[in-house]
């Protein structure tokens, strides 16, 4: 099919139509001629045989003649397809389209190299190993700075979210926290772009609570409850909270004890401090806390280290989607928390009958031990690994 011939148009408004000449001049343009127009214009009788004429008949000195009649000064030429590539302006297209040598004119499109990447922490945590076909049967809710809906490697149809007021809407990012978080639980895989996730082919489901603003400031325990709640409302079974604080709250702890109880898996990060800190939701009993570990398998220096470390998972220079559709690198125990909340996720779906506390069993029992022998501080009962879960409950039920 013959290409749209560009053509001026008229716009009511100034400030648009200075803007959008202005966007127009940014882009290059392919100017196809019309046959024997550039040769003519050289002053050639004809193509064929013509001093400085192609057998294609194309003649660069006519095509320049053609351009510079239109203010163009700079172009290069595709003489065997008889055309040429320049910036053009409004002005200079509608000089072209009126000069009777062009037969069409197209934006010079851009091609990109097309390239997934698998970060480190979904192979570390098995996640290629097990298929997430059976995903639809489950949501996982990501409590966070939002979701970049529309970004090209996440999923957008589907996904619910709850905003805080003030904080505008949940499918927008100006932080990027979430939007890197969402990634690793959920990134969309073959499709030749970003990275892939833990649950790559797009039936997971999502809903997101944004309890942060753009400038990821503060919230409270009580605001975490009713995100919590927001998440029980939309059905989610799996939690994430890369968040945290080092006060705990008698109201926090009961009503996380009540969504645990009432079937919700909660997942939280075990803090950045590097000490030996409690850090809140992560350390109360109904909440898995996650420690980081870097790509060697060894625990990061920032991840806090305590008791209460139940489970260990990727979260140093973890790759994943963010803001304004673009990518990131970023370390935490952050990082590590979604890649514990997407295995659980994708463990769950295959047993959608298990309870939560099962669940939570099969990833503690099968995890890869680190540091000392057993439970430790440092790791929990080490790192998280979705196909050693899943033969956990395929030989053991729910």
């Amino acid at each position: 099919m013959k290409p749209t011939k560009l053509t001026t148009i008229k716009f009511s408004s100034l400030a648009f139509c200075v803007a959008m000449s202005s966007q127009i001049s940014a882009q290059e343009y392919i100017i196809k001629y019309k046959s024997g127009a550039t040769t003519t214009m050289a002053g050639f009788a004809s193509a064929a045989g013509a001093k400085g004429a192609t057998d294609q008949g194309f003649s660069e000195q006519g095509a320049a003649t053609i351009l510079r009649n239109a203010l163009v000064s700079e172009a290069r030429h595709v003489p065997e397809f008889n055309f040429s590539v320049a910036k053009l302006n409004l002005e200079q297209i509608s000089e072209l389209n009126n000069s009777g040598a062009v037969e069409y004119i197209e934006v010079d499109a851009k091609r990109y190299l097309y390239a997934e990447s698998v970060p480190y922490g979904i192979t570390m945590v098995q996640a290629p190993l097990v298929s997430d076909a059976y995903t639809s049967n489950i949501k996982a809710c990501i409590i966070d700075t939002g979701y970049t809906l529309g970004h090209p490697d996440l999923p957008s149809s589907g996904v619910t979210g709850y905003a805080f007021s003030g904080h505008g809407s949940w499918s927008s990012d100006g932080n990027g926290h979430g939007t890197h978080v969402a990634g690793t639980i959920a990134a969309i895989g073959r499709n030749n772009i970003g990275v892939v996730g833990v649950n790559p082919s797009a039936k997971l489901g999502l809903h997101i609570v944004k309890i942060f603003n753009n400038s990821g400031n503060w919230t409270t325990a009580s605001n975490l409850v009713t995100a919590i709640q927001s998440c029980k409302n939309a059905g989610a079974k799996v939690v994430n909270m890369s968040l945290g604080g080092s006060s705990s709250t008698a109201t926090e702890q009961n009503a996380l004890a009540s969504f645990y109880q009432g079937g919700m898996l909660l997942v939280a990060a075990a803090g950045n401090a590097g000490n030996s800190s409690l850090s809140y939701p992560a350390s109360y009993s109904s909440v898995m806390s996650v420690a980081a570990v870097d790509s060697s398998r060894n625990r990061a220096s920032y991840s806090q280290y305590n008791s209460q470390v139940e489970i260990a998972a990727p979260g140093s220079s973890v790759y994943s989607t963010y803001k304004n559709n673009s990518y990131s690198t970023l370390s935490g125990t952050s990082m590590a928390t979604p890649h514990v909340t997407g295995v659980a996720a994708l463990v769950w779906s295959q047993f959608p009958s298990c309870t939560p506390a099962r669940i939570r069993t099969a990833l503690t029992a099968t995890a890869q031990d680190r540091g000392t022998a057993g439970r430790d501080v440092y790791y929990g009962f080490g790192i998280v690994r979705a196909q050693n879960a899943v033969s956990y409950l395929q030989t053991n039920g729910c």
